[in-house]
């Protein structure tokens, strides 16, 4: 009988030591902590941004909770409802999309595949970072433009409930994507004058309220 303090061998003629996965691998390969630590600004202008994104996401969420909560409440106990509670969280909701990408824009929260990127030398890496935010800018640029564009046809368009104008709800988007290529090309001016380490260098002071690098 095997005695069960003996190290698990794989089942061939061989008898090698079959590796053992310790916590210590497990810790290393665990990335949740880096996912819950705040993010930052990157740069001055995108703090402010980070600020409006942010303050505009509370303030909606809550508005936007409060309707649905009226909305369910009259339903269920009342049968009854309020033009409001019923169109106002659709309604809104975009602005609401538009505020949390102001945010990931600002964080650099976005989602990004960097696998060529990374494998780059450091002369390659500083333009492709540089020539990647042009394209953003004006690609951002480009989309504010078509949603400009798009404005008028919209603007002759009401909600079907309150009969609110269709534009303030695209608005949003019109303004997201105005935003975005104000961030985008910030990040591109600082990627140009300091590199890719600017953002280390504009990370926010949290002791101070201050950006690094930046007067007080």
């Amino acid at each position: 009988m095997m005695s069960t303090n003996a190290k698990t061998t794989a089942s061939g003629a061989e008898g090698r030591e079959t590796p053992v996965i310790t916590e210590e691998d497990l810790a290393v390969l665990d990335t949740t902590g880096e996912a819950n630590e705040p993010l930052h600004a990157t740069d001055p202008v995108n703090r402010i941004f980070l600020r409006i994104g942010g303050t505009l996401c509370v303030v909606l969420t809550v508005g936007i909770t409060a309707l649905v909560t009226a909305s369910v409440i009259l339903r269920y106990f009342f049968n009854s409802s309020i033009p409001i509670a019923a169109e106002g969280p659709s309604y809104f909701f975009p602005w609401l999309i538009a505020g949390g990408a102001i945010v990931a824009q600002a964080q650099l929260g976005h989602v990004a595949v960097d696998v060529l990127v990374s494998r780059l030398g450091e002369k390659g890496y500083a333009r492709a970072q540089l020539a990647i935010w042009i394209f953003v800018t004006i690609l951002a640029a480009y989309l504010t433009y078509l949603g400009i564009y798009m404005a008028g046809p919209i603007a002759e368009q009401t909600s079907p409930i309150m009969g609110w104008p269709q534009l303030g709800s695209f608005s949003a988007f019109i303004v997201m994507t105005a935003c975005l290529a104000l961030q985008a090309a910030a990040r591109t001016y600082l990627l140009w004058r300091h590199g890719p380490a600017h953002a280390e260098t504009f990370r926010d002071d949290t002791t101070t309220g201050h950006l690094k690098g930046m007067p007080a």
